[in-house]
């Protein structure tokens, strides 16, 4: 079984981060829906992601090679992996 690692984050934009994995692929991951489902109450760390400005000043973890933000969220890289979509490197600056 495959782990998968993020190497780094290539673009952010409104509740999507486009990043390249461990396995050279570059993909897009689109949170919005998953924002949604995953904001069980207003007051959650997850509704607080809903915010672009929140949501926009996501970082690479490079010691778990993951994505965080300051408010304490940090996701599985191999649930990323899953959710996300494989994108062309050609459309990657």
């Amino acid at each position: 079984m495959m782990i998968h690692l993020i190497k780094e984050i290539v673009g952010v934009e409104p509740f999507k981060i486009t990043v390249r994995f461990n396995t050279g692929e570059v993909r897009l991951i689109n949170l919005a829906d998953k924002l949604n489902e995953w904001a069980t109450s207003p007051h959650s760390k997850f509704a607080e992601l809903k915010n672009y400005e929140v949501f926009k000043q996501v970082k690479l973890d490079r010691d778990f090679e993951t994505l965080v933000w300051e408010n304490g969220i940090d996701l599985c890289p191999d649930v990323l992996y899953e959710i996300s979509t494989e994108i062309s490197k050609k459309n990657v600056a």
